[in-house]
């Protein structure tokens, strides 16, 4: 008997898009002004939709575990299988500095004391206080099964309806700020003012918004007649995304002054718009605790899940003894801590840097050029397993025969990368000359040394790196 299908079309536009809904991006967009709609299109038509399609057919062609590890392993051999897996953990310590950024600035709010936002040295104590005590309880306690579902729905989902509900409130009421970053609008706001390469780099920023698009095609298997749906599914999802983030972005970018956006300050805009709206104050300490625990829940959420991907790279001989490690409740131990020193220490950009918003626009660009090489080897793998292992059946497959589709969408896809690795070694506009030699020097090192370390381990492996069994974890106290 056939297996039964079990996703529908809209549920699978619903799984999409919340991996997506956050608020978090909303000042990245906004700053931009009436440029975030050509960026917005620009991230999703060249780089959303095209990884999406292409890990559609990746993944219904080879559906175990792993997914682009599996998938450039398959194509291009071992070594760059795991570079792929390796970029994919390292990335998180970026990102997860980036978000952990967030929890000392919500927590000023949620305290009634604002200014703590625009503190670096509070906002670098917050990081590691914060990603600590999460890694410190996961090692004893389950804490996605005890957070669940509910701090999505509370951290994610109701701010997000609630910023875009009152920023169309706040603009009817008021119209378009004339002090605002969408005010004394002219049709040339449409396009980036390419005069100013510094602004460009925010293009960086909002495609990390699209940054992971590659999970929802696990579920390509499961929906029913994958041929027709997915991509149904998946531009459809790409279109709502694109729309209620505009939305969401140009309401905040009206309520803001130019100039006075911060960026890792998502609580901001609900600040103007209850002021504006007469809605008591306490609805801003509310909605910035329930982000909060949103945030926190996320951090919970990537402390243990990379690193079980991670051990079993290291489980097949990818990586030394030492790495293989586990802890009685079978947490890799090794992968959990290193990770939380590393983040530790990458978080000490907020110290060399004393701008909060510089920081956190730096981390976001680093986050996502990482992102970008693993992209670039799935879109080289999907053409190259088109011709290596042609006779692996697709139950989704880009074009009905011929390669023509394929080589188009992963060629735009390319493309895309080039673009984004490209904007972002400009150094952004907020930052001062004086730093821009720092800002691609930085970046620069910093992906050499996350490439060059897994290409450095790989050439290193020695066969006794191998687990002689699957079944008979090392153990550590």
């Amino acid at each position: 008997m056939a297996k039964t299908k079990s996703l529908t079309l809209f549920g699978l536009i619903g799984i999409t898009m919340a991996f997506f809904g956050t608020v978090r991006s909303v000042p990245t967009l906004s700053i931009t002004g009436w440029t975030q709609i050509f960026y917005m299109l620009i991230a999703a038509v060249l780089f959303a939709l095209p990884i999406a399609l292409m890990s559609a057919e990746l993944s219904t062609g080879w559906p175990e575990e792993g997914g682009p590890t599996v998938w450039v392993k398959n194509a291009l051999g071992e070594k760059w299988g795991f570079v792929t897996s390796w970029l994919l953990w390292v990335q998180m310590f970026f990102g997860m500095v980036m978000v952990a950024s967030t929890v000392g600035v919500l927590f000023g709010y949620v305290v009634n004391t604002p200014e703590l936002s625009s503190n670096n040295y509070f906002i670098f104590a917050v990081i590691l206080i914060s990603y600590w005590s999460v890694t410190l309880l996961n090692l004893k306690f389950d804490m996605v099964k005890i957070a669940g579902n509910w701090g999505a729905i509370i951290g994610v989902y109701i701010p997000f309806v609630l910023l875009v509900g009152l920023g169309v409130i706040y603009m009817i009421k008021n119209g378009i700020q004339p002090n605002s970053y969408l005010g004394d609008f002219k049709p040339s706001d449409l396009v980036p003012n390419f005069k100013d390469l510094g602004s460009l780099t925010y293009l960086s920023g909002i495609i990390f918004i699209f940054a992971g698009v590659e999970i929802s095609s696990v579920h390509a298997n499961n929906i029913q007649n994958p041929k027709r749906n997915y991509p149904i599914a998946v531009i459809a999802s790409v279109v709502l995304l694109v729309f209620f983030n505009i939305v969401a972005g140009l309401t905040v970018s009206n309520a803001v002054p130019v100039g006075e956006l911060e960026l890792a300050n998502i609580t901001q805009p609900y600040k103007i718009f209850s002021e504006n709206l007469g809605i008591p104050s306490i609805f801003v300490n509310i909605i910035s605790l329930m982000i909060l625990i949103g945030v926190l829940v996320q951090l919970s959420a990537w402390v243990l899940g990379p690193s079980k991907a991670m051990i079993k790279i290291a489980d097949e001989g990818n990586l030394p003894r030492f790495f293989q490690k586990r802890t009685e409740k079978d947490i890799p131990i090794t992968f959990v801590l290193i990770q939380a020193i590393v983040i530790s220490l990458v978080s000490f950009l907020y110290v060399v840097v004393p701008d909060v918003n510089s920081a956190f626009l730096i981390i976001t660009i680093t986050t996502t050029i990482l992102y970008c090489i693993v992209y670039a080897l799935i879109a080289i793998s999907a053409i190259r397993l088109r011709y290596k292992m042609p006779e692996v059946v697709r139950p989704f497959k880009l074009g009905n025969k011929g390669n023509g589709l394929m080589w188009f969408v992963s060629m735009l896809s390319l493309i895309s990368v080039v673009i984004t690795l490209t904007v972002s070694l400009i150094p952004p506009s907020i930052l001062q000359p004086s730093q821009y030699t720092g800002y691609i020097i930085y970046q620069v090192a910093a992906t050499v040394i996350m490439v060059g370390i897994a290409l450095i381990i790989h050439k290193c492996k020695k066969p006794e790196w191998k687990k002689e069994t699957t079944t008979n974890h090392k153990k550590c106290s």
